[in-house]
């Protein structure tokens, strides 16, 4: 039987008009390229046609599909219909661009005619000087599917609080994937062009351009997985953030093996070239400790981090159910012990400190910080207005971090470790900053619980 969504949102965009119009609009187009500038100007025209079909239009499509629904009051709806998570995944993600892909697939027509005259139109392999026409077209697919899946997975995030407004956005989750998915695919094609290069992964040696089209289809898988994880949970299936697990682990592995070390000369040895070395050695768990670190931030601010679920969570682990407090469990805790273990590891394996840098006060230091910013994001969650929550985060986050610290080297004070981590330097006033600046964050978010807990309280007795 056809994908129900699928098949509505067919219905929805392919008017016999729009059917119609697509192909003479890029005709016209194309041919008004190819009398100015010949078979080179179709070719680029068809190209740039079709980048904007699918990053423009279909990326800004696929943000828009669920939050027009809510906005619409038809979301609910299709969640308590019989469709299953991976129906309404790829029935969205595929119907909703389904005209996007449709306008993109004519100019690829047209791109293969006018290019097959200046490129062959296939070459076997990944990476070739010139790159042949079908492997332009896979990778302008794939980078445009990814684009697409991860502009949908970031407006699926804050549903729970979409659902309360009558007016919602997606304007902002269409950039960022917009601008990721534009980097993605900028790489992808340089990749690509470079014959013969090789890239070091955990010290083994692999084709540049394999590589990167190997990276491009695990990512698109992991946007997929993520769009049937996030069904999942608005379709009201119960499911373990186990998917979110596993994805930490991958980045920690696959970002971690980029940094690789090769030990200097001999005679290049001098003492402190030495101790360089013996940090450096042990420098793919750096990078795994602060990806996690990052993963955190990410989870915080797409995540619910909303009062009812706290709630929800702290009852079901008060009854000790062990899968329903699982099913319930926010994701920066995951990401958050992955960076703690991450940072136990390099302060186990550390070749030992130098005067001006100590791999166990950094971790400390960078951990405390993060727990203080993570109270901080709670606290302004947990107010009358979570939505301006993101806003809020951002605004303080940019004063402690970047604000302050420019303004105490302006006027010469060695305080920037009040409020940013350190790394050997003044590490007792870090340690106290941030400790002191968790503790009374913390009261803050303790306050706004208990001024939570009583508001719920008085609208029972009031009903």
């Amino acid at each position: 039987m056809p994908n129900p969504e699928f098949r509505r949102n067919i219905w929805l965009d392919f008017t016999f008009h729009r059917m119609l119009m697509a192909p003479i609009v890029v005709l016209l187009l194309v041919y008004l390229f190819y009398l100015t500038r010949h078979a080179k100007g179709a070719a680029d025209i068809s190209f740039t046609l079709a980048c904007l079909f699918i990053f423009l239009w279909g990326t800004k499509r696929a943000s828009d599909s669920v939050i027009e629904e809510v906005n619409n009051n038809t979301w609910d709806f299709q969640r308590q219909s019989a469709i299953s998570p991976w129906q309404m995944a790829w029935g969205k993600l595929f119907g909703s661009t389904a005209f996007s892909w449709y306008g993109a697939i004519i100019c690829f027509l047209f791109y293969s005619f006018y290019q097959s005259k200046q490129a062959p139109l296939f070459i076997f392999g990944l990476s070739a000087s010139t790159l042949s026409v079908s492997h332009e077209i896979l990778l302008l697919m794939i980078t445009g599917l990814f684009t697409q899946a991860f502009a949908m997975l970031l407006s699926l995030q804050k549903l729970s609080l979409a659902r309360r407004e009558k007016n919602n956005r997606s304007f902002k989750y269409f950039i960022f994937a917009l601008f990721i998915g534009l980097i993605l695919a900028k790489t992808s094609f340089f990749h690509a062009t470079l014959t013969g290069h090789t890239i070091t992964w955990h010290n083994h040696l692999f084709n540049i351009g394999a590589f990167s089209f190997t990276s491009l289809i695990l990512f698109l898988g992991w946007a997929i997985l993520g769009l049937q994880r996030s069904f999942c949970k608005e379709l009201q299936y119960p499911h373990i953030p186990w998917a979110w697990l596993l994805f930490n682990l991958y980045c920690m592995i696959y970002f971690s093996g980029f940094v690789s070390f090769e030990p200097p000369p001999i005679d290049f040895l001098l003492a402190y070239a030495k101790e360089v070395q013996n940090q450096m050695q042990n420098a793919s768990s750096y990078i795994a400790f602060f990806v996690a670190q990052a993963l955190t931030y990410f989870a915080l601010f797409i995540d619910d981090i909303t009062f009812i679920r706290y709630k929800y969570f702290l009852a079901r682990v008060h009854e000790r159910n062990v899968l329903e407090s699982l099913q319930q469990l926010p994701w920066w805790p995951i990401s958050l012990v992955l960076s703690i273990l991450a940072g136990f590891m390099v302060i186990v394996h550390q070749q030992g400190s130098t005067e001006y840098f100590s791999p166990a006060i950094l971790m400390l230091t960078s951990t405390l910080f993060l727990i203080r910013d993570i109270a901080l994001i709670h606290f302004f969650n947990f107010g009358k207005n979570p939505r301006k929550a993101f806003g809020a985060c951002a605004l303080y986050l940019f004063i402690l971090y970047f604000l302050l610290p420019l303004i105490l080297n302006a006027l010469h004070l060695d305080l920037t470790p009040l409020l940013i981590p350190s790394w050997g330097k003044s590490t007792f006033l870090a340690i106290i900053s941030s400790m002191a600046q968790i503790v009374f964050i913390s009261a803050l978010c303790l306050k706004r619980w208990k001024l939570n807990l009583t508001s719920i309280a008085v609208q029972k007795t009031q009903s």
